[in-house]
């Protein structure tokens, strides 16, 4: 070391005195990267350098001597800068395209800056003196999305950095998963696989990386990368899992849906019982050839995780088996398998023509399968009793969803919206009449097998109205009236019978619960709860080990802390998020997850619940919420339903990786018509 200068080959033994953005160009280099060449400045000078002149030639003497560049760029390189959990991007100055007679000036500025940020404590910042790259075209590249998605994002523009990284120019933006192909990239990146270098500092750093390059006469230059802090070490092995679990090569569209919301994460039993729900011989099959349309069970449910997702591919082939989502860039669905459109035609035909006037029917059966008692002791009968009264469940849930469909799209232009006509339903029609003695002892609130919450009810039956909901109905024209009247009384209807239908599953899926915890009782079992990881055939056959159970919940178990997107393609698109209203109110809070809530931390405060899923357990946080914002979820979610029985505002539709909204922000939001502000 000569002059207070650490060449490349001193950087290991000076380590303590340099900040990580020097490291990790060592490490780069180390690895074999185009590094634009450099030298530091140990933090120990900096004090002294800071008010000596004379120093400061001398070093940039020095500098420029062991460089011998044309052009320079002054650094920061801070002991706090580029860490694990802090970044201090953009803080420190960075002075770039110096000539050697300007390099002094650079250096001046840049300690001036530093001194000032650091309140004097210049103890703490080194320099790097690198060579400067004039540019052809400028990059900073996210490996992984900082919101903790998985997507590389690349920012680039043919121009200086300074011009990027300040905000004066747009870049031009891609956005790409690792395994998508075919991506379309300029011809300068190709030539430099800059892509897989990219993938490269990631893997070799084991962190998603903050990277700052450029290219010139075709050749790749890292300046700088240091890791995403906003990523968390659980994020980036949720990433790191669905990188190595997703298909390659290969075309896929997954999504979490309304079943998702009902099962959120089945056991080994729950899956097994969905399976047979789905399948050629089990009741929703039957349901459709009810009303003449034809489903093919396409083994469309699909685990990651342990989290329930929906092959939409598989899923729309089921009953419109001309139509795909994957030959769409959007996945949106596209009619492209000609050879099959008859029966897709047909499919429509019938689906189209069902009746949602039926409702009556539906809620004395509903009514009288709730309350006949069922103490069955044999599993194979509760199975049988289960997926009998499944179908009227299935039919229940179709119709109600053509019977809001139908009102959703008259009500497209009114000053009302679908929950204001559920919230208020006593204007319209008296629910007296629709009353279901509920079942005594009921446990859980969905159709997993595993739920033992606490059973979740109410049913809204009062008179009461808002001054909103009548005025706009005095104000529409007799005919409109006469339009919507019916169809206003088939979805209201239909909302509470949707939630009866909850019951029927919950109570059959109680007597289920029951018997199995009474087989691993004779069976011995060590933990009873260890059946819930039974498969329904191991059952059926009388083949059940609680080893083999043990495993699958061990194995269950270890994916609890993930929490996938809602929407999961094969290819990249972004998506413009429709954010609506489920549940009618106004509402106002501070953004919280359910975690926040089981803490404690609270107090008095009043909070509005963030959820990734409206799952039914969310129940339980009703008291100690004033609203809800989900990223998923709709206007027949069950924990919709029971959230404007119980009059609580929810929108759905905002996912907090857009960046707009986060944790711990104040907000307002209106369960009408979607809005949410911060207050």
């Amino acid at each position: 070391m000569k002059n207070n200068i650490i060449q490349i080959q001193e950087i290991d033994q000076n380590e303590k005195f340099l900040g990580n953005k020097t490291l990790n160009l060592k490490k780069c280099l180390d690895w074999g990267f185009n590094v634009p060449k450099f030298v530091a400045i140990p933090s120990y000078a900096s004090n002294e350098l800071y008010s000596n002149n004379i120093l400061k030639k001398e070093i940039a003497q020095e500098a420029n001597k062991i460089l011998q560049c044309k052009k320079y760029a002054v650094r920061s390189s801070a002991l706090i800068e580029d860490g694990e959990n802090t970044s201090f991007a953009g803080q420190f100055t960075t002075k770039l395209n110096l000539s050697s007679d300007e390099l002094i000036g650079g250096i001046d500025m840049v300690l001036k800056q530093a001194n000032d940020f650091l309140q004097g404590e210049l103890d703490k910042f080194s320099i790097i003196i690198q060579e400067y790259i004039v540019p052809e075209i400028f990059g900073v590249t996210f490996t992984r999305n900082p919101n903790g998605s998985r997507e590389m994002i690349i920012e680039y523009g043919f121009c200086e950095g300074e011009k990027i990284v300040s905000g004066e120019m747009k870049p031009e933006k891609i956005f790409f998963f690792w395994n998508e192909s075919n991506i379309r990239l300029p011809r300068q990146f190709l030539l430099n696989q800059i892509f897989e270098k990219f993938k490269d500092i990631e893997n070799k750093n084991e962190f998603p990386q903050d990277i700052e390059w450029c290219i010139k006469d075709n050749q790749f230059y890292l300046l700088q990368t240091r890791p995403i802090t906003t990523i968390t070490q659980k994020q980036y092995e949720q990433i790191c899992f669905l990188e190595k679990k997703l298909l390659k090569n290969q075309k896929y569209f997954f999504e979490k849906t309304e079943i998702s919301e009902i099962v959120p994460r089945p056991t080994e039993f729950t899956l097994s019982l969905l399976k047979i729900i789905y399948s050629q011989s089990g009741p929703v099959k039957k349901v459709y050839e009810k009303y003449g349309v034809n489903f093919s069970d396409t083994n469309f449910l699909y685990i990651l995780g342990n989290e329930l997702f929906v092959n939409k591919e598989k899923e729309i082939q089921g009953l419109l088996p001309a139509y795909s989502y994957l030959q769409n860039k959007n996945f949106i669905p596209k009619l492209s398998n000609y050879l099959k459109i008859i029966p897709t035609i047909k499919n429509l035909f019938f689906l189209n023509k069902i009746r949602t006037n039926s409702y009556e029917q539906i809620f004395h059966k509903l009514k009288t399968k709730i309350e006949t008692d069922n103490n069955e002791k044999d599993f194979q009968t509760a199975l049988r009793i289960f997926l009998m009264d499944y179908e009227l469940i299935f039919e229940t849930n179709l119709l109600s969803d053509l019977a809001i469909k139908k009102l959703n799209f008259l009500l497209k232009n009114e000053a009302i919206k679908l929950p204001d006509i559920l919230n208020e339903s006593s204007f319209f029609i008296d629910l007296n009449k629709y009353k279901v003695v509920l079942p005594q002892k009921l446990e859980g609130n969905s159709l997993e097998i595993s739920d033992e919450s606490s059973f979740m009810f109410t049913v809204k039956t009062e008179n009461q109205t808002s001054d909103k909901v009548a005025r706009w109905w005095e104000n529409i024209s007799s005919f409109k009236k006469k339009i919507l009247q019916e169809k206003i009384k088939e979805a209201i209807i239909y909302n509470q019978l949707r939630e009866f239908g909850r019951w029927l599953t919950i109570k059959n899926i109680t007597v289920i619960r029951t018997i199995l915890l009474n087989l691993a009782e004779n069976k011995k079992f060590n933990e009873l709860k260890n059946i819930y990881f039974v498969d329904i055939k191991e059952v059926l056959e009388n083949q059940i080990d609680e080893i083999i159970c043990k495993k699958r919940k061990d194995s269950y178990d270890q994916y609890n802390k993930f929490c996938f997107p809602n929407s999961i393609t094969s290819s990249f698109i972004q998506k413009k998020a429709e954010i609506l209203g489920v549940s009618a109110g106004l509402a106002k809070g501070v953004l919280q997850k359910r975690e926040y809530l089981d803490s404690e931390k609270g107090g008095n405060e009043k909070i509005i619940l963030y959820t990734e899923i409206l799952s039914p357990d969310l129940t339980k946080y009703f008291d100690k919420i004033s609203g809800i914002v989900s990223e998923n979820g709709g206007l027949l979610s069950h924990l919709a339903i029971v959230a404007r029985e119980k009059s609580l505002p929810v929108i759905v539709g905002l996912s907090l990786s857009d960046g707009i909204f986060k944790l711990g922000d104040c907000v307002q939001i209106d369960g009408s018509n979607g809005k949410i502000e911060k207050i």
